[in-house]
């Protein structure tokens, strides 16, 4: 019997309605940021290394961006420069907030510990259809395969952080250097688009997860799911709500014998 089977019916009402706030606007314009970005790099990227003999995208695709963009001279140019304002951008946000946001946000949410290596190793099998009755470890504001998707994302955009302008200013730079630019870069993109098939499935289409892509416009997801899928940070909010609401009761009796004390002295 699942253990949501023993909560009762208004119980899980209340919790289906009760929002919680998972992301702030900062974070939600970030990640759609990144998202229109990569939207224009990796089409245009592609079609500027694609060839018939590679075989990577049909011919029709390489003529029609070509001749969109005048040439493939053009092509390049519109690709690196949204390459450099995607840079610019990121590394803006990342240093402003290194200290106050960055920092704290990677220690305490995107650190692994024993309940996400044990997570990561069941997760994958009830995937393919194993091991369906066994339950998952509690999970925080991000569970262990959010966690592992974010190192490599975090690895390949360094990776291609670097090899890019190194591409771009290559006059600037050794002929050694410039070699090994290119397959970082190139290796560094395929690292995270293979993790991206990954990531939209999970976050997009698989059921479980719906609300986990609709919390990235509103920023919001319901207790309920937090409570089923991320019960560390579920936990963790109810008691910010507990302390807060003790907080608000314990300021109003001070105030309500505040008044009372006055009204005596009168």
């Amino acid at each position: 019997m699942s253990a949501n089977h023993t909560i009762p019916v208004a119980e899980q009402k209340r919790l289906r309605t009760k929002m919680l706030k998972k992301h702030n606007v900062a974070n939600i314009i970030t990640h759609w940021f990144n998202v229109a970005s990569w939207l224009m790099l990796l089409p245009s990227g592609i079609a500027i290394i694609s060839s018939p003999r590679l075989g990577i995208t049909p011919i029709w695709m390489q003529e029609w961006f070509r001749n969109m963009f005048g040439g493939t001279a053009n092509l390049i140019t519109f690709h690196y420069t949204v390459g450099f304002v995607w840079i610019f951008i990121l590394l803006f946000n990342v240093f402003v907030g290194w200290r106050k946001y960055f920092v704290p946000f990677a220690v305490k949410r995107m650190l692994m510990d024993q309940d996400d290596i044990k997570w990561m190793m069941i997760k994958p099998l009830q995937m393919l259809g194993l091991k369906k009755g066994e339950p998952l470890p509690p999970q925080d504001a991000y569970n262990a395969g959010q966690k592992v998707y974010s190192y490599f994302v975090l690895l390949g955009t360094a990776g291609i952080m670097v090899s890019g302008p190194v591409m771009v200013l290559k006059d600037l730079f050794p002929p050694v250097i410039k070699q090994i630019a290119q397959p970082v870069h190139f290796l560094s993109v395929f690292m995270i688009v293979a993790w991206l098939f990954i990531h939209v499935y999970m976050g997009a289409i698989f059921p479980e997860e719906k609300e986990a892509f609709f919390s990235m416009f509103n920023g919001k997801v319901s207790a309920w799911y937090a409570k089923n899928h991320h019960a560390k940070w579920y936990w963790e909010k109810v008691a910010e709500e507990m302390d807060w609401e003790d907080d608000v009761n314990r300021k109003v009796e001070a105030e309500a014998n505040t008044a009372h004390e006055g009204s005596a002295a009168d």
